[in-house]
């Protein structure tokens, strides 16, 4: 019995079918398929077609481990002129231009490939994808170096003490992309479980490793998978959540800043809660005490509202466009005794300020956008019911504006832009006098400046001028680190500003 990916007319089995080691009915389905050899005509199982596509897929209900890696046979990817300069300073990315060999690649893609110079000189190791905007992600500047368990653990371990020199308890994330030297890779600690998501299609064939390095540096009880970022689909890889370890019974309970959250680590955005906000919370909940009314938009599980009321804040209103969302928010508030000062609402955040819908129909959203809430909920500007608005709860003290990225794409930076100073100009409306609103972009083209740029034109509006202040600018939290000479590492940017 051979396990492999589908062709077509094989039958396709339940993964719960496979044994409880899969992760129950999250995990991928799978097909097995049994060759028989009883007769003298059929194939033998290494001569068939059908055994030669098995042999170099990897599923984990299979249990099928891909063969080591051997860094002296991988395939040589080839740098064009003038590519050479950049990777030596120690940027992490290969652009497609810059492969000169790529079409001699293009057959084994995506696999590792060892790094040429246009000398000869082997730079490093790579992560190779022909479909992606990035060919090219560098593991390792040594020339050589095994891919392997060790490799991982290795550098698993480098993250975990990091971690644990900043943090006292186990909620963070624990391994951040090129930062970390682990290029499209983010891992999540939930304190026994763990979430993965791999980005880069090629980390795919190295999942095996992978897992055995996580078990050896942290031993999780639960593995969440989460194959689902937009990332996956320009690179052509497959699109999936699973539980890879344990069993996963929903929602997690996590701790950060002394407030406690639920999420759900399966069917949640993106790997289930944005640690990259945690200093940010841990600065407005500074002005707890100073903003009694505070409007959390884009609350998600109410990251940011639960954190002021449980600091003092006497009213908090929440409002974002998924209903399983605001089912955690309200349980948070619960589990820290704040429920009588929580009110969540289920709308459109430009519908529920008195303006037009956040965004167009699905078919014309920014790219990046679609796959930011639970399963059973749409994005916002797809649903058109709201369950309030603001004029029924008059002015705030704090507004907290946090909409999802709106496109990693240059091209769309324009519209995020006019998109930003839309919904600024609508939130400042509702924002008291002398109180303050709080702005965040993860949306990298829609950087400070630009940021700061779109706040002073919303504010300046006819009709409707306020007089500002900018308090302070923020950027994501230590646990997600970026480097010097990566600029698209540091995408998190926040700024604080009091209306007069």
């Amino acid at each position: 019995v051979w396990t492999f990916a589908a062709p077509p007319g094989c039958r396709r089995l339940l993964p719960s079918s496979l044994g409880p080691r899969h992760g129950g009915p999250a995990a991928a389905s799978t097909v097995v398929c049994t060759l028989s050899s009883s007769s003298s005509s059929s194939p033998s199982p290494s001569s068939s077609p059908l055994a030669r596509q098995c042999r170099g897929v990897w599923t984990a209900e299979g249990g099928y481990r891909p063969r080591r890696d051997d860094p002296h046979r991988r395939p040589e990817l080839q740098l064009q002129e003038g590519a050479e300069a950049r990777l030596r300073r120690g940027h992490p990315w290969i652009f497609p231009r810059e492969v000169k060999n790529a079409k001699a690649l293009s057959q084994l893609s995506p696999c590792l490939v060892n790094v040429l110079s246009e000398e000869g000189d082997v730079l490093g190791v790579a992560l190779y994808n022909k479909h992606g905007s990035i060919a090219g992600r560098v593991l390792s500047e040594q020339a050589f170096v095994q891919i392997d368990a060790e490799f991982f653990a290795e550098r698993l371990r480098r993250c975990l003490a990091y971690r644990e020199r900043l943090y006292r308890e186990p909620f963070y994330r624990l391994a951040h992309g090129e930062a970390d030297g682990l290029p499209g890779l983010a891992v999540d600690r939930y304190g026994d479980h763990l979430t993965l998501q791999p980005t880069a299609a090629g980390l795919d064939a190295l999942l095996w490793p992978l897992l055995d390095a996580l078990e050896e540096v942290v031993k999780p009880k639960v593995i969440v998978l989460r194959q689902d970022a937009p990332g996956r689909r320009k690179e052509r890889a497959v699109v999936q959540r699973e539980v890879l370890r344990g069993q996963y019974r929903g929602p997690t309970e996590l701790r950060e800043n002394g407030v406690t959250f639920a999420v759900d680590l399966l069917h949640g955005q993106k790997t289930g809660w944005y640690f990259d906000h945690r200093d940010h919370r841990a600065r407005l909940a500074e002005l707890a005490s100073q903003t009694p009314r505070v409007l959390d938009l884009y609350s998600y599980v109410g990251g940011f509202g639960i954190t002021m009321a449980h600091y003092g804040a006497e009213e908090v209103v929440c409002v974002d466009s998924s209903e399983a969302a605001l089912e955690l928010c309200s349980r948070a508030a619960a589990m820290n005794n704040v429920s009588s000062r929580v009110k969540t609402v289920r709308a459109d955040v430009l519908e529920f300020l008195g303006g037009a819908p956040s965004r167009p129909p699905r078919t014309g959203m920014l790219p990046g956008t679609e796959d930011d809430d639970f399963d059973d909920a749409g994005t916002a500007g797809r649903i058109s019911n709201t369950e309030g608005s603001v004029a029924e709860f008059g002015e705030f003290d704090l507004v907290i504006v946090d909409p999802p990225n709106l496109g990693s794409d240059r091209t769309y930076a324009p519209k995020a832009v006019r998109f930003y100073e839309r919904l600024i100009h609508a939130a400042s409306r509702v924002v008291a006098k002398r109180g303050l609103l709080f702005v965040a972009s993860c949306t990298h083209h829609v950087g400070e400046v630009e940021l700061l740029g779109a706040a002073g034109r919303a504010l300046r509006w006819p009709g409707s001028e306020r007089e500002s202040r900018v308090v302070s600018c923020g950027s994501q939290a230590a646990d997600h680190p970026s480097i010097p000479v990566l600029p698209e590492s540091r995408y998190l940017r926040s700024i604080l500003l009091q209306l007069d």
